[in-house]
């Protein structure tokens, strides 16, 4: 984390001898959550769910074809859990057993510092990202393949499970069009582990593992004139 915002301020300062140019992001991701092993047989399945990110960047040119560009954005990231219990053998259910399902979504404040390299129209860019978690929630579907599992209600914040700071790598592609905008496709991968101990509690459930963060981000970026 040291070093990324050591990167950040060396860019803020490049900024008063270099063309450097103020600009927004926006656009949608996916995000999932490496998932761990349950303690029993009620293995989770988990799927993602779309979210947003917005942000603010700074580009500050290096070279002709190489720039710094620092972000800071806010992103909210949606995965949903589903399991079903563990069924006794003898056990019949005429409608199936029931079946549990929530929806769960994280808040970050994310500080990407990248490196970018273009070519014509085209550029690739790479380099770290921390992030901090500043909320969020988890809450269920009552209804799932036609049961409910009524001994369990979720309505509740989803941050106490989980650490705050998050970092890992960023890479990303994008097409410079018109007018100042422009197209990205950004993927992050997680190294924290975002569990404080292995056996961890989601839900009122226990599971063994930890879990690491993944997303994808498809963005629309304007940079403003310089």
């Amino acid at each position: 984390m040291q070093r990324a915002l050591f990167l950040l301020g060396g860019g803020l300062l490049l900024a008063s001898s270099a063309h450097a140019q103020l600009g927004v992001r926006a656009g949608g991701n996916t995000a999932t959550f490496t998932k761990g092993t349950r303690l029993s047989d009620e293995n989770p399945a988990t799927r993602r769910l779309a979210g947003y990110q917005v942000g603010l960047y700074y580009q500050v040119p290096l070279t002709k074809h190489l720039a710094l560009v620092p972000e800071v954005q806010f992103s909210r990231e949606r995965f949903s859990v589903s399991y079903t219990p563990f069924t006794p053998p003898g056990i019949i259910y005429f409608e199936g057993p029931p079946h549990s399902e929530y929806d769960q979504s994280l808040s970050y404040l994310n500080l990407p510092v990248l490196l970018r390299a273009s070519a014509g129209a085209f550029y690739l860019e790479a380099g770290p990202q921390v992030s901090l978690l500043v909320g969020g929630r988890a809450k269920d579907i009552p209804y799932a393949n036609g049961t409910i599992n009524n001994s369990i209600h979720v309505d509740q914040a989803a941050t106490s499970s989980y650490r705050r700071f998050d970092a890992g790598p960023c890479v990303g592609v994008g097409v410079k069009l018109p007018a100042g905008l422009e197209v990205g496709l950004r993927a992050y991968w997680g190294l924290t582990k975002l569990t404080a101990d292995e056996d961890y509690s989601m839900v009122s459930r226990t599971y063994t593992g930890f879990q690491r963060r993944q997303s994808l981000q498809a963005s629309l970026t304007y940079q403003l004139p310089g």
